[in-house]
């Protein structure tokens, strides 16, 4: 599996490398965010796995392949027609995958990592496989890896600091990280972790705050 996860981990850089000069040029953390999404994978299912082996997925080698390709939307490439055309958030994705891997994979093994693409996203999915891809990227919301995530897209966006201060405000009142907890997570491991990260935030969020309002100036 060593040979084909190197093989297949080529093809899908070559859709996020960087791009000639005048060219779109896909976003480089895409890749280190899918490796790093693919590290939560790996160690979310070691945490199953021993405190609930009934409910371990039973295929991590697909799931980090379809990690790999769930981020190649994220390096922003223009849809191509026959993508557009798929009624799915991941047509990008699911087109990627569906042209590279039948030369690598089995039937069986291609159509797996097409599923957990196509459901991943869905709260009511039963596959574990899509359950836990969508719990190690949804960990990437939380934490000081969410702070930055958050700080590089609004960075991109030209907002401001003053603009991130109000919206954690905003989603603290609305109750959004609590509604989150408790509705977009499948394993108790995943929810565990999230409510830590969450808590680490909290002082880093008040001392952003107070530093924005000049506070710590006396």
């Amino acid at each position: 599996m060593a040979d084909i996860w190197t093989s297949i981990q080529g093809l899908v850089n070559k859709q996020l490398a960087p791009r000639p000069v005048g060219a779109v040029e896909p976003h480089r953390y895409a890749l280190d965010r899918a490796l790093r999404v693919i590290r939560t994978i790996e160690l979310l299912s070691g945490l199953i796995q021993r405190e609930l082996p009934a409910q371990t997925p039973a295929r991590t080698d697909i799931i980090r392949i379809a990690a790999l390709y769930a981020s190649v939307p994220l390096a922003g490439p223009a849809r191509s027609q026959r993508s557009a055309a798929l009624d799915e958030p991941l047509g990008d994705a699911m087109e990627l995958a569906a042209d590279q891997l039948p030369a690598i994979l089995s039937p069986e093994d291609v159509e797996l990592v097409l599923r957990i693409l196509r459901e991943y996203r869905l709260r009511t999915t039963t596959l574990p496989e899509a359950q836990i891809l969508a719990d190690a990227i949804g960990l990437e919301d939380l934490g000081l890896i969410g702070l930055w995530n958050q700080m590089r897209s609004f960075h991109a966006a030209g907002r401001t600091l003053d603009q991130v201060v109000r919206l954690w405000k905003t989603q603290h009142e609305y109750g959004y990280w609590e509604t989150r907890l408790r509705d977009d997570f499948h394993f108790a491991a995943a929810r565990r972790v999230a409510q830590l990260r969450l808590e680490s935030l909290a002082p880093i969020y008040a001392e952003l705050m107070r530093q924005q309002a000049g506070e710590d100036i006396v």
